[in-house]
């Protein structure tokens, strides 16, 4: 596991401690509940986090590098079989 998997954690820890920190703040946030509002927030954060983690993964890197491999060694084959 990378290291950047970690911070799939994230979002579900955010999830979780949302109705923890609701009983403790009870105020209302653009017209909505407190809890609605982190749910929301938190649901387009989610987005962003799973963007940063395929950025930089790396292992569709290594797939393309994989894939560039296999075709130029079936070009060099079949320029030596004809």
């Amino acid at each position: 596991m990378k290291p950047v998997h970690c911070l799939a954690a994230l979002p579900i820890a955010a999830f979780y401690s949302g109705g923890w920190l609701a009983e403790h703040v009870g105020t209302r946030l653009a017209g909505l509940p407190f809890l609605m509002t982190w749910n929301i927030v938190w649901l387009l954060l989610t987005s962003v986090v799973m963007l940063v983690m395929f950025r930089f993964d790396g292992s569709r890197d290594a797939t393309r590098r994989t894939a560039q491999h296999v075709a130029s060694e079936r070009r060099d084959h079949d320029g030596a079989a004809s």
